[in-house]
C-alpha cells in the first residue's frame, strides 16, 4: 500500500455499531408518513444522503424538517444501544501509535454525531470532522472528504478512507484517496466487492494490519 499519512473514517457501520438504532429511527419516519416498507424496499432506497431517500419515497421537501425531527426523536430513544464495534478502539489506538492523522467524514448530522462521540469517549480522537450539514454536495460526492483532508493538510494520495458502503468507496476514489471497505449490516460483502475498494476488510480491527508498522525507535 502507498504511504499513508492520514486515515479518515465513515461513522455509522464503520466505527459505530448503530444499524439497529438508525433502522428503528428510519422505519419510524416511514410509518409517520404512511409509507409501507419491507426489507427489500428498505435496502433499495437506503442512501447515506437521507434527503435522497426521502425524495425516492415521495416525502415532500417541505416536510423534510418534520421527517428529521421524527428521526432524531426516535434515535434518542435508542441511542444507548449505539456502541463502538468491539475492535474499533484498539484499531484507533494502533493508528495513533503510528502517528497517523485521524478524521471522520460522516452523513450523520453534526449534533447527533458529536453527542455520540462524547458519550463513547472519542471527543478528542479526531483532528478533522465533517458532518452532513458541513457540505453542499453529499456523499458519494468528494466534497466532504476533500474538506477533511484540507483540515489535516494531507494530500489525497497520502490518505485512506474507510467506510462500509459502496458510496464510501466512490467518494474516496473520486477524491483520490486509497479506499478500504468494512463489511457491516449496512452493506453486503457482495455490494462492497462490486464497488472495488482497494482493500476489503472483514472487520475494522483488521485495518492496522494493512498499514505499515510504525518505525522502530532509535
Amino acid at each position: 500500500m502507498s504511504t499513508v499519512a492520514a486515515v479518515l473514517f465513515d461513522w455509522d457501520g464503520t466505527l459505530a455499531d448503530s444499524f439497529a438504532t438508525t433502522r428503528y429511527a428510519s422505519l419510524s419516519v416511514f410509518r409517520h408518513f404512511g409509507i409501507r416498507m419491507d426489507e427489500a424496499r428498505y435496502q433499495a432506497t437506503y442512501r447515506p444522503d437521507w434527503h435522497e431517500t426521502y425524495r425516492q419515497l415521495g416525502i415532500p421537501e417541505a416536510r423534510w424538517d418534520e421527517a428529521g425531527a421524527v428521526w432524531s426523536a426516535k434515535y434518542r430513544e435508542r441511542r444507548h444501544a449505539v456502541r463502538l464495534f468491539p475492535d474499533a478502539l484498539g484499531a484507533l489506538d494502533a493508528l495513533s501509535e503510528r502517528e497517523l492523522r485521524l478524521g471522520v467524514v460522516t452523513s450523520a448530522d453534526r449534533q447527533r454525531f458529536l453527542q455520540d462521540l462524547d458519550r463513547l469517549g472519542l471527543a478528542d480522537r479526531f483532528e478533522a470532522l465533517v458532518a452532513f450539514e458541513d457540505v453542499r454536495h453529499k456523499k458519494p460526492h468528494s466534497e466532504g472528504l476533500l474538506r477533511a483532508l484540507s483540515q489535516l493538510g494531507v494530500e489525497p494520495r497520502n490518505a485512506l478512507y474507510v467506510g462500509d458502503r459502496p458510496e464510501d468507496v466512490t467518494m474516496g476514489r473520486s477524491a483520490g484517496t486509497l479506499t478500504a471497505a468494512v463489511v457491516s449490516s449496512f452493506s453486503s460483502e457482495a455490494m462492497l466487492r462490486s464497488a472495488a475498494p482497494d482493500v476489503l476488510l472483514p472487520a475494522i480491527g483488521d485495518l492496522p494490519g494493512i498499514l505499515p508498522e510504525a518505525p522502530a525507535a532509535p
